[in-house]
């Protein structure tokens, strides 16, 4: 007799796999807002126009 085996449900890895890459998200990007750069920009002396 052939008895039919409980097969554990497929829907365990998609769940962990999200997870991990929103974690993985928030995580970078709550390392990056830690330091903003700073943003320089030049600005001539003298304007070239009239």
């Amino acid at each position: 007799m052939i008895y039919h085996e409980d097969k554990p449900s497929r829907l365990a890895f998609p769940i962990i796999v999200i997870l991990f890459a929103i974690v993985t998200i928030v995580g970078s990007l709550g390392l990056s807002s830690g330091h903003p750069a700073s943003t320089r920009v030049w600005v001539p002396v003298r304007s070239a126009g009239p």
